[in-house]
């Protein structure tokens, strides 16, 4: 094969000939490009020239010795005026403008004058696949025998001698390059934590919200823009390390936190570290069940910014005490057989203001789940 194909390259007229042989095969030209190179190897012939000759011969003209240089030299997108370029660009999605300033250096500073601004960024990293979504647009990298085979938007699939991993970066590292990039939600599911994933987010953020699946989440949080990142979940099957969150300025900027897993269980002292947020969601755990919802109560209350919060309270006991909780709180207690379905609610006057705590305590499958707003 290796004989065949070099015999071809060498000869300008087979390698004619083997455009013809596509053309008479009544193959889209994409695909026959894609054969022609899998056949004779890219480097014998760049695609404007097989598209030259290929749609010579698909309309008739078989003349192989056709002399090339007496054809006006054909435009290009850099013969585009600034100005209509510019118009052009404007009318380009996110995604359709991260692809066009690769190409050159003109094109990068036409789009860059534009603020890139998606509304979602998912990516999902695993030792099979990566998979990310820009807006509405799905890309999928799978790994594969011998390399790896990439399915971009329009079902178009490509194949690589690549890692997945690497060929994935190739696409994505360019995005999250783009000067001041925007993204209303960006998601980050890693799966596998012994991959090399440092060359993903190469450069800060600006992310409104942020959800991080992973036990690198300090790594990857800190590439958030702190000031700009307003919301913030991480999820992890490994326990937290607390501080480390509490210490960035990511979590000391946001409004809004969530830790969405079984692993992360705060005691009722380390709640005044949310004391800054609009909103929380966490997992709570205390000794005594009873006194530990008072101290939540007048713990809350002393928060100025909070709005609303979520908490999945545990302590020492074989079921869910509904009927103490509504006692301790001087609430109705809850009767009858359907005590654990019941619903407590409890309002609590904010010392010294007109604001007042709302909270709803419901039991879950031995789970305490405590609603709280905070109303006028």
């Amino acid at each position: 094969m290796d004989l065949t194909s070099g015999f071809i390259n060498d000869n300008p007229h087979y390698l004619k000939i083997c455009i013809l042989y596509e053309v008479l095969q009544k193959k889209p030209i994409f695909d026959s490009y894609r054969d022609f190179c899998e056949t004779v190897g890219q480097d014998p012939m760049e695609y404007p020239d097989f598209e030259f000759w290929y749609y010579r011969f698909y309309h008739g003209s078989r003349d192989f010795d056709y002399d090339r240089s007496v054809d006006p030299k054909p435009k290009t997108i850099m013969d585009i005026p600034v100005g209509s370029m510019t118009k052009i660009v404007e009318y380009l999605d996110p995604v359709e403008r991260s692809r066009l300033r690769s190409m050159n250096h003109t094109l990068k500073g036409v789009v860059d004058s534009f603020p890139q601004v998606f509304e979602k960024i998912d990516i999902t990293v695993s030792n099979t696949y990566i998979q990310w979504t820009l807006n509405s647009k799905m890309f999928c990298c799978f790994k594969n025998i011998g390399g790896c085979k990439l399915y971009l938007p329009n079902c178009l699939v490509d194949k690589s001698e690549k890692c997945h991993i690497k060929i994935s970066l190739e696409y994505l590292a360019p995005l999250m390059q783009i000067p001041n990039i925007q993204v209303n939600h960006f998601s980050l599911n890693l799966l596998d934590e012994k991959l090399d994933c440092d060359d993903l987010l190469p450069i800060p953020i600006n992310a409104k919200s942020v959800y991080i699946y992973s036990q690198q989440y300090v790594n990857f949080l800190s590439t958030m823009n702190p000031g700009y990142l307003e919301s913030i979940s991480l999820n992890s099957l490994e326990r937290f390390n607390y501080q480390t969150i509490f210490d960035t300025d990511q979590f000391k900027q946001a409004k809004s936190v969530e830790f969405d897993t079984l692993s992360a269980t705060f005691k009722l002292e380390e709640l005044v570290n949310f004391s800054h947020l609009k909103r929380f969601k966490c997992r709570v755990w205390t000794e005594n069940a009873i006194e530990g919802l008072i101290r939540i109560r007048d713990i809350l209350s002393t928060f100025e910014e909070l709005e609303s919060c979520e908490l999945d309270f545990h302590g020492r006991w074989d079921s869910v005490p509904m009927r103490e909780f509504a006692e301790a709180l001087g609430e109705e207690i809850p009767i009858g057989p359907l005590v654990q379905q019941a619903t407590i609610t409890h309002r609590y006057q904010i010392p010294e203001s007109n604001e007042f705590l709302e909270f709803k305590i419901t039991e879950k499958n031995l789970r305490c789940l405590i609603n709280i707003v905070k109303n006028r």
